[in-house]
């Protein structure tokens, strides 16, 4: 500051400020002081006199009046240096402000509320002006910037890693030369950022993939990861190709073992081929804000190391399975929505995660892993410098296995009798068999299989299964009885044996509203064994009542689901929807029973499961009572207060059911 200013500045009061501004303001104004310089001095007066900065700031903008203000002339410059570096502004149909600007021959798409835009526009000022662009010029321009995006630029979607466009799939390499995988029906091919058609976002964590090669195999990948059966290989081969499907959505693949049987390494090593980042595993997250954020900032999540699913997690990785979506009030708003949506391949290990319920069940594929033997173990360093070695010719299979899955999907959707749950991944994953070197269907057996497995452990665990499974001891095949939610509750309490206990085990339902809430969650597996729990209600009380039926064989089907043999093998084929265009697929048909699905875990390597004799449903249901009813009788006790009957002898201590809330 100039001694002019120091004079005048020292000699000012709060009498005279009315009289001597002019002069300061006027003093600014002549010696061309920029942004900063002029701050410095208002500063400097707000100090001598004890007042706010706010007032003097005020006293000089009025001195100013239709004068143009220094921060606009700066924000206007940078508006206008951005336009003529080939900006090109547009928006997302959620109504954000984005903007494609070529740096170094590459094109990037950067949003324009992003730092990496600011630090852009900032740099470009900086260059050409030889100062910075300070902070309410830069916002300033931002908002100019986003205002002309928002409603005079062009609408696009914006994707993460993975795009469908016209029935091409475009798979971002997250490079910094921003090139892309073009994927078609007739094969793959690797293209710059202004060949291809869609915009990809990049998030801070991202880190790039390898370009890819032609050549390789999946054997030397696999032999990278611990798997010891046929159907692993399947299951996981499955999981993988379906990364790749744009059009979701995703199973959920649980890695389970014992210590040290390499869980954590095998999904890290799956998450670094498609998608690798910055902390690939991710902890359990806190809620389901948590959890859709890691989502949004990535296109495989990790969960590693998880102790067990709680009700509300396994609700959320149900909806991120097949597309969630989370609303939040935006920040410093009272009205405005922030959303959050995504579809997203999930990967989670643990020990042991307990019982999954019965939605993320049927969403799930389990790999149980056995404890590599030390005498087997390596050190980690050299399988990951394997698979560096590797792994540029491994993504390039996978991308084969893509063009392949394109020109079958029409052709395997009308080919395949039934379908799981995730219908469309089905379809893309045998679609592609042929590369994988699987045969035809044998994803959707093993898929089928997971399932039966899951569906057995819910039987054997849930109490209010167990109950309806004794209670049916009693039906004679076909026999059907209807009852009252509240009757059902005591007559399964009757064959449980806990009429006269007051204590309940755990997950039983504590009024006829929770076992109304219980019950659409056993319907498949009981469904499996040859029993049919229906709920229908009544349209003059409108009360509900259900319907417990010993099914006959004639509505399962006996065995797990056989591939056809040609493409005409049977006439209802033709029926079954293209799922790829389909935006609603059907029902899938009813999976096979759990007794008949288990023999066919050790033919996994033969052209067809085995064909066992069928047993009637009447002793498919009591196989299956059986297989949960004789528990080891830990202890037994006269108490009446300990549960009686099928729970008898159980001796672990018994917690108070969920809240019935807790079932939805």
């Amino acid at each position: 500051m100039n001694a002019d200013f120091r004079y005048l500045i020292d000699s000012l009061t709060l009498e005279d400020w009315a009289t001597k501004s002019s002069e300061l303001f006027q003093l600014i104004v002549s010696s061309g002081l920029n942004a900063v310089e002029t701050d410095s001095v208002l500063k400097a007066v707000a100090n001598r006199l004890k007042t706010p900065i706010a007032a003097v700031r005020k006293d000089f903008q009025v001195y100013l009046g239709e004068s143009p203000n220094l921060d606009q002339n700066a924000a206007g410059e940078a508006v206008q240096l951005a336009l003529e570096a080939g900006l090109e502004l547009w928006h997302t149909p959620e109504g954000d402000g984005w903007a494609s600007v070529t740096v170094g021959g590459v094109l990037h798409h950067l949003s324009i509320r992003h730092k990496d835009f600011r630090t852009w526009l900032s740099g470009i000022y900086f260059e050409r002006n030889n100062k910075p662009l300070y902070a309410q010029a830069l916002q300033d321009a931002l908002a100019a910037l986003e205002a002309r995006a928002r409603f005079q630029g062009p609408e696009h979607p914006v994707y993460l890693r993975l795009a469908l466009h016209e029935r091409r799939v475009y798979y971002d390499l997250s490079r910094p030369d921003r090139q892309v995988v073009e994927i078609t029906p007739s094969g793959w091919r690797v293209i710059h950022s202004d060949e291809c058609p869609v915009r990809f976002r990049r998030t801070p964590h991202q880190l790039p993939l390898p370009l890819p090669e032609r050549g390789g195999n999946l054997e030397d990948f696999l032999k990278l990861l611990p798997l010891r059966e046929r159907r692993d290989r399947v299951i996981l081969l499955g999981w993988l190709i379906g990364t790749l499907n744009p059009h979701g959505g995703y199973p959920v693949l649980v890695f389970l073992g014992a210590k040290g049987a390499g869980k954590s390494f095998a999904a890290k090593l799956l998450k670094n081929l498609v998608d690798p980042a910055k902390a690939p595993l991710r902890s359990e997250p806190r809620d389901e804000t948590d959890l859709m954020v890691a989502a949004s900032a990535g296109h495989v999540l990790a969960l590693d190391n998880l102790s067990g699913v709680s009700a509300k997690l396994s609700d959320s990785l149900c909806r991120l399975s097949t597309g969630a979506g989370l609303s939040k009030r935006a920040l410093y708003t009272d009205s405005d929505e922030h959303v959050l949506e995504a579809t997203r391949p999930v990967l989670i290990t643990g020990i042991s995660l307990g019982l999954l319920r019965d939605d993320l069940a049927d969403r799930a594929l389990t790999l149980n892993l056995e404890r590599i033997e030390d005498t087997e173990r390596k050190p980690e360093r050299e399988l990951l410098a394997e698979f560096e070695h590797i792994r540029a010719k491994t993504l390039g299979v996978l991308l084969d296995a893509a063009v392949t899955a394109l020109a079958n999907l029409e052709t395997t959707s009308r080919e395949l009798p039934q379908l799981p749950r995730l219908a469309d991944w089905a379809i893309w994953a045998e679609a592609a068999a042929p590369v994988l070197g699987l045969r035809h269907g044998e994803v959707v057996e093993a898929t089928f299989a997971v399932q039966a497995g899951l569906e057995q452990d819910l039987l054997d665990n849930d109490p209010v299964a167990r109950a309806i499974l004794e209670l049916t001891l009693t039906f004679s095949e076909g026999e059907r009885r209807e009852y009252t939610t509240s009757e059902l509750l005591k007559e399964l309490e009757t064959a449980a044996g806990l009429s006269d206990s007051n204590r309940k085990p755990e997950g039983w339902p504590r009024t006829a509203a929770g076992l109304g809430k219980h019950l659409p969650r056993l319907q498949t597996a009981l469904r499996g064994v040859g029993v049919a729990v229906r709920g229908t209600r009544d349209p003059r009380t409108k009360n509900l009542r259900w319907s417990v039926c010993l099914e006959n064989r004639g509505e399962q089907p006996p065995h797990p689901p056989q591939p056809p043999q040609t493409a005409s093998s049977t006439t209802e084929n033709t029926a079954v929807v293209e799922r790829w265009v389909s935006a609603q697929p059907p029902q899938p048909p009813l999976k096979p029973p759990t007794s008949t699905v288990v023999a066919v875990d050790d033919s996994w390597g033969s052209q067809q499961p085995p064909q066992t004799e069928t047993p009637s449903s009447t002793g498919s249901a009591v196989d299956a009572v059986v297989a949960v009813v004789e528990y080891p009788q830990i202890l037994k006790t006269n108490d009446a207060t300990k549960p009686q009957g099928l729970f008898a002898g159980l001796d672990d201590p018994i917690r108070e059911a969920e809240d019935d809330a807790d079932y939805f």
